[in-house]
């Protein structure tokens, strides 16, 4: 009789400990469950943002030199649609701008022109121009009276 008592005793633990080993395997999938939940919907936002930006041309203008100042800045973005300009008399560099062009139309983006001149005390002043992160042109002006002068112009083909 006591080893009846005991077999079930036994049995009764050995179902009590798989019982709890089940909840405990339950509930760790359930975070790890949340976790990947979670990781999804960092990448849906990740994508929204992406597809936001790819929804227009990213162009990035760029002015350096080795003082902290330029002048005469003429930025030209020739646009089908919402061509924006900046024009500035000095300015402090480096100097960088973004603009976002729609890709609404055909040819969106014909042309942007960078110019800048060098302050009086530098030896050197450059500019480039960056279209969705890749350097479409660029241009470094030395000397006295130096002036950066950077253009990329739409055209069918390679270039």
């Amino acid at each position: 009789m006591k080893e009846i008592k005991q077999n079930k005793t036994k049995i009764k633990n050995i179902w009590i400990l798989l019982l709890l080993s089940g909840l405990l395997i339950i509930f760790s999938a359930c975070g790890m469950t949340e976790d990947v939940v979670n990781d999804e919907l960092d990448r849906e936002k990740s994508k929204q943002n992406t597809a936001h930006e790819s929804d227009g041309i990213v162009v990035e203008v760029l002015v350096e030199s080795d003082v902290n100042s330029a002048s005469d800045l003429e930025v030209e973005i020739n646009a089908r649609k919402n061509p924006e300009s900046v024009y500035w008399d000095t300015i402090e560099v480096p100097y960088k701008d973004r603009f976002v062009i729609p890709k609404d139309t055909f040819i969106p983006l014909l042309s942007t022109h960078v110019r800048a001149k060098a302050d009086d005390s530098a030896s050197w002043i450059s500019c480039s121009i960056w279209y969705d992160g890749e350097l479409v042109a660029s241009h470094k002006s030395r000397g006295s009276d130096a002036k950066a002068v950077c253009e990329k112009k739409f055209q069918l083909g390679p270039g």
